[in-house]
């Protein structure tokens, strides 16, 4: 029997995060062109945790920290959709490196705006099937036979434990886009739902009370600011003072991992990921 193997992933611009039912993780999510690197650290290395030296195709690249450091063209796409190369290569190098041969199943984050099907079957389809990468010299060949896109937000109201039965307010804090997803009796309601076309990493020169402005312009009117409201993503923890003064009813999400030692709470950049691996176990056969 095939057993199945769940990689949730929140590919961020700015970091790539997982879970599976082994590992937490993350890494950065900047690609650049390889090239020869002339100089050495003081330990002799080049590399570092979080460096990736990936080799997919015909295109040899530096992926993570490296991909910052070193990098002139940094390969960044703005779109509003993930269905894009850069998304394919995270995440196949997270599938790599924790992934398995034959089973994988990916549930992946896509902005609610980009949200169409087009764009779903597009990562659905470049996503599937066999592929073969390197990184960091060590070469696999494995399958993904399943994809499950979900709406950004939605992992991280599947994350909560206490989530509330009636009225539910996420607002996703990410690097390339904020989304804000409205729940009422356990149903996703587009009309008060959405994407904001800016990020902690998109827009640099937006404050996080700036940000918190802007959030509120787009959500009055559609929200009851006094709702239960929840917010996670990479600068959820920045932005919280901020918010606070708009929104009073709100709190972090931050994740919780269980294990027969104990548990432990993750951080709010977290939340989509903890709560797109509980999705992949529903929609999935259970590992």
């Amino acid at each position: 029997m095939n057993h199945k193997w769940i990689l949730a992933i929140d590919a961020g611009a700015y970091e790539v995060k997982g879970r599976t039912r082994d590992d937490v993780f993350k890494f950065r999510s900047t690609i650049g062109p390889y090239r020869h690197l002339h100089l050495v650290n003081a330990d002799s290395s080049q590399m570092e945790a979080g460096d990736y030296i990936v080799e997919y195709g015909d295109e040899k690249l530096f992926v993570g920290n490296i991909a910052w450091r070193e990098c002139h063209a940094i390969r960044e796409p703005r779109d509003i959709s993930k269905a894009h190369e850069e998304t394919k290569i995270r995440v196949l190098v997270a599938v790599h490196q924790y992934g398995k041969t034959e089973g994988n199943c990916v549930v992946i984050g896509q902005p609610i705006r980009g949200m169409v099907n087009k764009d779903r079957e597009s990562m659905e389809t470049m996503l599937k099937g066999e592929h073969t990468i390197t990184v960091n010299n060590v070469r696999k060949t494995f399958n993904i036979e399943e994809v499950k896109v979900a709406p950004e937000g939605s992992g991280a109201y599947f994350s909560m434990e206490d989530r509330p039965e009636d009225i539910a307010n996420i607002i996703d804090a990410g690097s390339g886009t904020f989304n804000y997803l409205r729940v009422e009796d356990g149903y996703f309601i587009d009309r008060k739902s959405g994407t904001l076309a800016f990020g902690a990493e998109t827009d640099m020169e937006m404050t996080e009370k700036q940000m918190a402005v802007a959030i509120l312009a787009e959500l009055r009117g559609k929200w009851n600011l006094y709702e239960p409201t929840y917010l996670c993503g990479g600068i959820a923890e920045y932005l919280l003072p901020y918010i606070k003064e708009h929104f009073s009813n709100i709190k972090l999400i931050r994740p919780v991992l269980y294990r027969t030692n104990g548990h432990k709470a993750y951080s709010p950049q977290y939340a989509n990921a903890f709560g797109f691996y509980s999705m992949g176990k529903v929609v999935f056969v259970d590992e």
